[in-house]
């Protein structure tokens, strides 16, 4: 049987967000590998840790380009973030929450330039209201989808309602009033 390093590398994201504190013996199990095929594939945790942090930011960043968060309806393009994001949300979750080098941090700021846009464009729609900053919708984002990742860990939340649990919890929270208002019949 070939292992697939990308399975193993979301296998070992999925076990850390479970258990920060897991080791490379729990890592590798989780993943369906031996510890020894672990460390083939990677130097030792902090490597491992470093390469899911790339990983993620790099998916991250290739999830909001996907979604287009330039082009039409700005509350469609959060919600194509969303889906996007998706696929590879514990690589991403853990990414967010782990310490990184520098360099993945630049790229961070990437993700936030072009979600703080998408924001900021929704706000000149009259999509978005603009008494809370784009930054803000931002971080909202973020931290709604981390903790709907980890209450799906926990048992809180079915891991197929993550997308729409933070897609109406934040939408709730930054669509203009009078765009969520029922239209006069």
């Amino acid at each position: 049987m070939a292992i697939e390093r990308n399975d193993v590398l979301l296998a070992a994201a999925t076990v850390l967000v479970q258990n920060p504190a897991a080791s490379m013996t729990e890592i590798a199990s989780g993943a369906g590998i031996s510890r020894a095929t672990l460390h083939r594939l990677v130097d030792g945790r902090d490597a491992l840790i470093e390469e899911l942090s790339e990983m993620g930011v790099e998916r991250g960043i290739a999830a909001i380009r996907a979604a287009r968060t330039g082009e039409g309806d700005p509350v469609e393009a959060v919600r194509r973030v969303i889906v996007e994001l998706m696929p590879s949300v514990d690589l991403w979750v853990l990414a967010e929450r782990i310490q990184s080098s520098d360099e993945v941090l630049a790229r961070y700021a990437e993700m936030d330039t072009l979600l703080v846009e998408l924001f900021r464009r929704g706000q000149r729609a009259g999509a978005f209201c603009v008494t809370q900053s784009a930054t803000w919708m931002t971080e909202a984002l973020y931290a709604l989808l981390i903790r709907a990742v980890l209450a799906a860990h926990d048992g809180r939340l079915a891991r197929q309602d993550i997308a729409a649990v933070t897609e109406r919890t934040l939408l709730a929270g930054v669509v203009e009033t009078a765009a969520r208002a029922p239209s006069a019949t």
